[in-house]
């Protein structure tokens, strides 16, 4: 008998251990899933600054970025699920967007980007992301300097 109880209570231990070990485990997984979301998301943030900050021309087609810094072409490409930034060699971030609004001098771009004298030119973006359920907008301004803005017409009388 004497046995028997101690097998019992040897078999209760052992449970709650499992079932703590299991809790903790849990939590420390979802913990660390959130980390790693907010980790890469502030990253990006990061990335879209410094180079919005660095950029002597912006550009846009369709749900494609383009930044032109010195002589070197950075692509960021939209997707609902993911963000991919390619400068060389790629990396994705792993980040639900909404929706995303781009404009330049204050005038959202057209869908045609032959429309304007400008074609994808943007100084602002305008952006949500989704984390952990809550909706977060980003905005990003470029002040351009007239020496980016300055365009040589070939065909002019000098």
């Amino acid at each position: 008998m004497e046995i028997t109880i101690t097998m019992l209570l040897a078999a209760i231990v052992i449970s709650i251990t499992y079932t703590a070990y299991t809790i903790i485990s849990k939590s420390y997984l979802g913990f660390t899933n959130k980390n790693k979301e907010m980790t890469e998301a502030v990253q990006l943030d990061k990335l879209l600054k410094n180079d919005f900050y660095k950029a002597s021309l912006i550009s846009r087609d369709n749900q494609k970025i383009l930044f032109r810094i010195d002589s070197t072409d950075i692509r960021y490409e939209f997707a609902p699920d993911r963000v991919t930034r390619t400068q060389g060699i790629t990396d994705t971030f792993k980040i639900q967007t909404e929706t995303m609004s781009t404009s330049f001098d204050h005038q959202p771009l057209q869908d045609d980007p032959q429309a304007t004298d400008r074609p994808g030119l943007l100084d602002e973006m305008e952006w949500k992301i989704i984390l952990q359920n809550q909706k977060i907008p980003y905005h990003y301004h470029k002040p351009y300097s007239s020496v980016n803005l300055f365009q040589e017409n070939p065909d002019a009388n000098h």
